[in-house]
């Protein structure tokens, strides 16, 4: 959240662009750990990690993968025009991969 407000309160394309890729990468790395502690793994390689997830967790993490982290991060492709709409939306996809990955795990260990 903290990239997304400095985004916003920056002066310049180049500066508002410097906060709002590690803002989708931050949710992205949110997915990335929550799927890492799913699967009791040190394995931070996100190719790994996709391969070990059972589906449906497995696709969806390959949208963080291809959206948050590949196109918005990298590449700096994430839409402009309302990129706090755009965050939020994906803040809250990524919530609930991580609520459902911990609520099977409390399931397999119950």
């Amino acid at each position: 959240d903290q990239y997304l407000e400095n985004g916003h309160n920056a002066p310049t394309e180049f500066r508002r662009d410097g906060h709002y890729r590690p803002a989708f990468n931050a949710l992205f790395d949110a997915a990335r750990m929550a799927a890492m502690a799913y699967l009791v793994m040190e394995e931070t390689r996100w190719g790994e990690l996709r391969r070990a997830l059972p589906a449906p967790h497995s696709e969806e993490f390959r949208r963080f993968v291809d959206v948050l982290h590949v196109a918005y991060f990298y590449h700096g492709d994430y839409p402009r025009q309302d990129v706090e709409a755009e965050f939020q939306r994906w803040r809250h996809r990524v919530s609930r991969f991580v609520e459902a990955l911990e609520r099977e795990r409390r399931t397999d260990l119950e």
